[in-house]
């Protein structure tokens, strides 16, 4: 199997007054109605990283969709992973292209491998642990001084090169957990 880590940023498209409203409503502004994709990361196995950012969410889509289909076309056995994956990049890169009026390259959901899934034994409903937290749980320890609540802030600094080396470390994060999860054989169970 061949694997193409994906992952995403994303940022509210309004951000006056962001930084006045508490936890819970800023949580609430990350839908892909109220928020829009400000990066997309994607690393294959064998090549370096790629970082999408800094134009048009409408290119950033594009390009996206462009390498996702290039990428599942060049084998049937390749494959799509992130860490919850399912829950949030993927809808929200569908539903923001739905908006942008970009045209998807089309995919079973059964297909995406989401770290998140198989390292809770696909469990039902929420579950505690972050990327960063399984990752530190089996000693890898990424040095960072942001984490995905801080992109908004980012966004609104325009420090787009701090929202890039923060992608570039979760795609790098991701892809050892996800090897690590191999060596354990835990790639190998299946929900049905």
């Amino acid at each position: 199997m061949n694997a193409m880590y994906v992952d995403i940023e994303t940022c509210p498209i309004q951000l006056d007054g962001y930084e006045d409203k508490e936890d819970e409503e800023k949580q609430k502004l990350i839908n892909p109605i109220d928020s829009r994709v400000v990066a997309i990361g994607v690393k294959r196995a064998d090549a370096e990283p790629i970082i999408l950012m800094n134009y048009s969410e409408k290119q950033m889509l594009e390009e996206f969709w462009k390498i996702f289909g290039e990428f599942k076309k060049a084998s049937s056995g390749n494959t799509i992973v992130g860490f919850n994956i399912k829950s949030f990049d993927i809808p929200f890169l569908v539903t923001r292209s739905f908006i942008n009026k970009v045209k998807i390259y089309p995919f079973y959901i059964k297909e995406i491998i989401d770290l998140r899934e198989y390292l809770t034994g696909f469990r039902f409903g929420k579950s505690r642990g972050t990327l960063k937290e399984f990752g530190e749980a089996i000693g890898v320890e990424l040095i960072e001084d942001t984490d995905g609540s801080k992109i908004a802030f980012l966004c609104k600094s325009e420090d787009f090169e701090k929202i890039k080396e923060y992608l570039l470390k979760d795609l790098e994060l991701t892809e050892k957990v996800h090897k690590m999860m191999i060596t354990l054989d835990i790639d190998k169970i299946r929900q049905w």
